[in-house]
C-alpha cells in the first residue's frame, strides 16, 4: 500500500512540476517574462528564473490580481499620469490569462 502512495504522490508532483514548466515556456514565448520574473540584467548570460519559477510566479500574479482588483483600480487612479504603464502590465496579465 505504501509503494502504490509513494508513486502516486510522485507522479503528482511531476505532474505538477511539468505543468508549471511548460506555462513558465508559453509565458517565455508571449514576452510577458519582465512583468511576471525577475528582471534579467543585460550582463547576465544566464537567465535569473527558471522556466519552473516563472510559472508559478506567473500563477500567483494572475491569482493576486483577480483577489485585489478593485484595490489595485482604486490606486492606479491616483495616478493618472502613469495610466499607459499599468495598462501594459493589465495588457501582459491578459497574455498570462490566455496562456493558462
Amino acid at each position: 500500500m505504501n509503494d502504490s502512495r509513494f508513486l502516486a504522490l510522485v507522479l503528482l508532483i511531476a505532474l505538477a512540476y511539468s505543468w508549471a514548466t511548460m506555462y513558465g515556456q508559453q509565458m517565455k514565448h508571449l514576452g510577458v517574462e519582465q512583468y511576471a520574473g525577475r528582471i534579467q540584467e543585460h550582463h547576465d548570460k544566464t537567465p535569473r528564473q527558471s522556466d519552473f519559477s516563472l510559472g508559478l510566479y506567473g500563477h500567483r500574479w494572475i491569482y493576486a490580481m483577480e483577489l485585489w482588483a478593485d484595490w489595485a483600480r482604486h490606486l492606479i487612479a491616483l495616478k493618472p499620469h502613469k495610466h499607459r504603464y499599468f495598462q501594459r502590465g493589465f495588457y501582459a496579465l491578459s497574455l498570462m490569462q490566455q496562456a493558462l
